[in-house]
Parts: C-alpha cells; sequence; structure tokens
C-alpha cells in the first residue's frame, strides 16, 4: 500500500489517516512543531475517552475529520501518512490515488532526521513507553532540552495544549527520545545514535522472527547501545558502546541490577552498582528493572553529571497514564487500577505489582487487543498466569478488541479463556457488563485490575467502576 516516496519538506500539507491512535497523534503533533500543515480523520471521532486528545490537537491548529475521503479531497495533500491498521479500501485513500502515501514510522524517522538533536529509541516488548517518558524527564530533570514522542501520555508533560505523548523543550532539543514498535517490524525505519532493548516478549509473531528484528535494531544504533544482559548477544554486530542490564542479582562485572529492592508508601528505592539508591514513586519490581535500564542508557552519554546526580534524577519522573494508573475505589474500599499490560509479561508484572501492593486475592480483566496477537501469546500466556495466580484470585478474560485491518477473528476470548480453565487456571470469559456483575458482587478482593492496549474506552470504563454503582447505571 505505501508508495515509495521522499517525505515532503516542511511547510507542506500532510494527512494522517487514523490521527486517534496513539503513535499517530504523536507523529501529528512533532509535524506541526516542525511547520508542516497538518490534518487527519480517525474512524472513532466520537470514540468515548478521545475527546481530550482530539481536544488538544485542534488547540495545536490541527485539523480533524472523520474517516470517509472527505478530509482528504478538502485538504488535497502532498503525503497521506498511515499505520499498519489501515486497510488497502480506507475510503481516505481511495479518494486520492495518485497521493503518496507513507508509513508511520518512515514519516516519523524522517521528521526526526531533520533535526540536529541526538536519537535515543527504546525498542522492546514490555515498558519501552514507561522507559521513554523516564528518559525523557531524567533528561530534562538534568538540565537538558529534549524532544519526546512516545506511545502513551506522560504525566509530566500535559499541558493544555499537549496532552502528554508528544513534548519539546528549547528551540533546538539536544536529545530526541521516541518509542520504536515491533509488531508491525516498523522500527527497521530507525538508525538512532542510541537504542535500548529492554525484552523480547510474546504478543506479535515467533521468538526466531523478534529476536531477528531486534538485532537489526541494535545493529543499526550508531554510537551506543543499553541492552537486558541475557540479550547482549543480539547486540553483538552493534555499536562497541554498550551497557548491560538485568533483572536479578548478578555477579557478571558492569552489569547494573536492582539490589535490596523495597516497596515503601511513596513508591519504590533500591540500589544500583555504581550510582547508589534510587527512589522512585513508581511501582512495582519490573519499575526497579526499567530504571536500571534508564541508568545504563544515561552512562553511556558523557553527561557532566556524577553517578549520584544520574540516579537522582530518575526521582522527577511521575509516570505514564494507564500504567498502573489508581484511578479510585469501588464501595467496600478494593482499589481500582488500570493497566496497558497486553502481552504475557506486562500481564504478570501487573499482576505481582497490585498484590506487592494491595494484598491478596485479586480479581482482573483483561482484554486482548486483536486477534493475532492473542494467538501468539496462548501458550505463553497460560504459562504467565500459572505463575501469576494464586488460590482466590480471579481473570475475567474480555471480548477480544477488533481496530479494524486483516483478521481472521480466531481465537475468540471464550474460547482462550476455555483452555486456561482446563489447565486449572480460575480464567473465565465475560463481557463487560457480566464483569460488571462480578465485580458488583465481590466483596473479598484487594484490588480490581483491568487491563489492556489500543482501546481508549477500557480507561473510561476502569473510571465508571471506580466511581461505583451511580456512575454505571449513568454510563
Amino acid at each position: 500500500m505505501e508508495q515509495a516516496a521522499q517525505f515532503p519538506e516542511v511547510p507542506s500539507k500532510v494527512f494522517l489517516v487514523g490521527i486517534g491512535g496513539i503513535g499517530m497523534s504523536g507523529l501529528a503533533q512533532l509535524l506541526r512543531w516542525q511547520g508542516h500543515d497538518v490534518a487527519g480523520s480517525d474512524r472513532g471521532l466520537d470514540e468515548p475517552g478521545k475527546e481530550e486528545l482530539y481536544a488538544a490537537l485542534r488547540r495545536q491548529g490541527i485539523r480533524l475529520y472523520a474517516q470517509d475521503g472527505g478530509g482528504v479531497r478538502a485538504e488535497a495533500p502532498a503525503a497521506l501518512i498511515i499505520s499498519t491498521a489501515v486497510e488497502a479500501d480506507n475510503p481516505d485513500l481511495q479518494v486520492m490515488p495518485t497521493c503518496p502515501v507513507v508509513h508511520r514510522a518512515r514519516a516519523l524517522a524522517a521528521a526526526l532526521n531533520r533535526l540536529e538533536g541526538r536519537q535515543i529509541a527504546v525498542a522492546g516488548s514490555c515498558g519501552k513507553t514507561s522507559v521513554t517518558g523516564w528518559i525523557a524527564s531524567a533528561l530534562r530533570a538534568l538540565g537538558e532540552d529534549v524532544l519526546m514522542v512516545n506511545g502513551g501520555y506522560c504525566l509530566d508533560a500535559e499541558t493544555d495544549v499537549f496532552p502528554g505523548n508528544f513534548a519539546v523543550s528549547g528551540r533546538c532539543p539536544r536529545w530526541l527520545v521516541y518509542e520504536v514498535d515491533e509488531s508491525d517490524r516498523s522500527l527497521s525505519a530507525f538508525a538512532p545514535d542510541y537504542g535500548v532493548l529492554l525484552n523480547v516478549g510474546n504478543d506479535h509473531y515467533g521468538q526466531d522472527e523478534l529476536r531477528a528484528v531486534f538485532t537489526g535494531f541494535l545493529q543499526r544504533c550508531r554510537s551506543g547501545v543499553a541492552v537486558l544482559a541475557e540479550l547482549a548477544g543480539l547486540a553483538a554486530g552493534g555499536p562497541r558502546r554498550q551497557a548491560l542490564f538485568a533483572a536479578e542479582k548478578t555477579t557478571t562485572p558492569g552489569v547494573l541490577h536492582p539490589m535490596e529492592y523495597a516497596a515503601v508508601a511513596q513508591g519504590i528505592r533500591f540500589r544500583a552498582p555504581v550510582f547508589g539508591e534510587v527512589a522512585s514513586s513508581q511501582s512495582g519490581r519490573h519499575s526497579a528493572v526499567n530504571a536500571t535500564a534508564v541508568l545504563a542508557l544515561l552512562s553511556l552519554l558523557d553527561l557532566p553529571r556524577s553517578p549520584a546526580a544520574l540516579a537522582g534524577a530518575l526521582a522527577a519522573f511521575p509516570g505514564v497514564r494507564q500504567r498502573f494508573e489508581v484511578m479510585g475505589q469501588l464501595a467496600g474500599g478494593t482499589a481500582v487500577v488500570n493497566d496497558y499490560a497486553h502481552n504475557p509479561e506486562k500481564i504478570a508484572a501487573a499482576l505481582a505489582t497490585a498484590r506487592e501492593r494491595f494484598g491478596s486475592p485479586l480479581l482482573a480483566c483483561f482484554q486482548p487487543h486483536g486477534f493475532r496477537p492473542l494467538e501468539f501469546m496462548r501458550p505463553a500466556l497460560r504459562e504467565a498466569l500459572r505463575g501469576a495466580l494464586l488460590p482466590g484470585d480471579r481473570l475475567l478474560l474480555l471480548p477480544v478488541f477488533y481496530a479494524g485491518g486483516s483478521a481472521s477473528f480466531r481465537p475468540t476470548s471464550d474460547e482462550v479463556a476455555a483452555e486456561l480453565a482446563a489447565a486449572g487456571l480460575p480464567v473465565y470469559a465475560a463481557t463487560r457488563q457480566e464483569a460488571e456483575g462480578v465485580i458488583g458482587r465481590q466483596h473479598d478482593a484487594s484490588c480490581c485490575l483491568i487491563m489492556g492496549a489500543r482501546d481508549s474506552s477500557l480507561r473510561e470504563w476502569t473510571k465508571q467502576l471506580a466511581g461505583g454503582r451511580k456512575a454505571r447505571e449513568e454510563a
């Protein structure tokens, strides 16, 4: 579908098909900041939960249209920008069949390559949105000018104009920090100065192919990489400057890892070799691992700061929306949390964090973010839940969220829930309405954890749950 073409120069008019997506909206803001005339369409222009985003885009001077071809006809752009979710028969693509079509990743790469700042790209199956925001936050705390394009809304980047997935400080930012995506292999479009590889999961395609994609990413990094120690072999052909970090204690010299980890009322504390004590308002042991990844990256940047100063800068990061976001309580005092967890590793981490913070038992709901990801994660999900769910816990598997594109519409959540239940796990298929009934009848859960990606209405639904019976009746 994409047509090979040079990305148009500023101030050319560009049109983003699917502008309401988290990645597309971040790109739209970057292009507008650079001086492009920006417009876009979305099939979910009236979708609950996105009103704030669309209002922010309009305040930046970005024009929005329904996805029916009318916007493209009215704007007559120099290029159409699409994501992988856009089908070939999309009405916006039919209106101007000769207009150059550029994938989001290539448009982002082109926009970033125009800037003089050093590029830092964050990759991995889990945690890359949090780590991207954390790196940007730490650099700002150290007095650096930073531009960030992220796959989530960072709380310290939210303003009346910017929703939080794009932020920039200074006219010529020294550091360009952004998240890259392996799900559609689009991270192949980037050749950053520095790269971070956090982990390799199981929610898009096979391990061999995933590792090959990440290996290529590391080899394209020009100056240095920060890599999970067990994946160091993937960086063998990459730049000479490398910093390794690990999730568990290790005796390997030079590998950063969290020591003396403790959950405290204010978040977490731990110690890291060379850097000393690290304190953060974030939750869970996985956040300590993310923090060591940030420190590993910062150690490569030749910043004129002491190791203790680098560690202290991590305290500035307030977090990201939907990353273990506590929304309120049920009438009986059960905490209600929304989390973006959408693959086995993230789901296990979210469950462990909820248990660490609130205790047991847990009542969780998970909405798969596509049929293909659910198929790929089936075996790994069973193993992850076997270790993450304890007696008394329950997990409700909601119907698969379909965002468009080609799909087999299999497996269904009912099929996967039946498999998991047959394996002895406390997993049950449920619609949202059925889940509300279960949540309303429970009296002993310490935490109600709502998990899933891509569907903005999940956060709104979690808000309604936290608001109690009245909010649910009004919804």
